[in-house]
């Protein structure tokens, strides 16, 4: 005989697949799908304007000083922390050079120090996608486009801003904000109206999962 599932269980499970297909990559141990049409788009965005180039860490290491005083990254930082209190103590990453600087990988982060690359990644748009991903995001989904949007427009402008949204548009990658989980008394009804049309077909037990 099968035990039934409890509803609050089942109920959580929903809201963990609702939450995953809403921001792909956020939850822990599950794949950053989005990643490869993220990176799609960004390169479009890079050959189609002229981005803002460092002389050299040190320029970055200023540049990124003056973000760290600005209202917008003191107020996503505080949202960051509200999600996941563990970062309260990550509120200025390090920005070093890249050990191996002869890879592709313009830069890469994780999470508490920016590592940036002197042969390609002394840029503005490398240096705010890396700093996004430590605002909690160390994944491509839409919280962390939307975490790079911000930054882009505030530090970079309004019309990179807009190129950056609209190749994330071609390419199908949401940046408007995620659809809320239905309540649980909302997904109960749901699941039983849903329960009540497989039965009068025939078909098993169902829960929207």
């Amino acid at each position: 005989m099968f035990m039934k599932i409890a509803d609050s269980t089942l109920y959580e499970m929903y809201v963990t697949k609702h939450q995953i297909k809403q921001n792909k990559g956020e939850a822990r141990g599950s794949k950053d799908m989005e990643r490869t049409k993220c990176y799609d788009a960004e390169w479009r965005f890079q050959r189609s304007v002229q981005i803002p180039l460092f002389k050299s860490i040190a320029e970055a290491e200023k540049f990124t000083k003056k973000i760290y005083k600005s209202k917008l990254w003191e107020k996503m930082w505080k949202e960051s922390v509200e999600n996941n209190v563990g970062r309260i103590f990550n509120n200025y990453p390090d920005v070093v050079q890249m050990k191996r600087a002869s890879g592709r990988t313009a830069g890469s982060t994780n999470g508490k120090t920016v590592y940036l690359n002197v042969n390609s990644g002394l840029d503005m748009y490398t240096l705010l996608h890396e700093l996004a991903h430590t605002l909690g995001h160390m994944h491509h989904g839409r919280s962390f486009r939307q975490a790079l949007l911000k930054l882009v427009g505030q530090f970079m402008g309004a019309k990179f801003k807009k190129v950056l949204a609209e190749s994330f548009k071609k390419n199908k990658l949401k940046c408007g904000d995620a659809r809320k989980a239905m309540s649980f008394e909302n997904w109960v009804a749901s699941r039983d109206r849903m329960e009540k049309i497989r039965q009068e077909k025939g078909i098993g037990e169902f829960a929207p999962l």
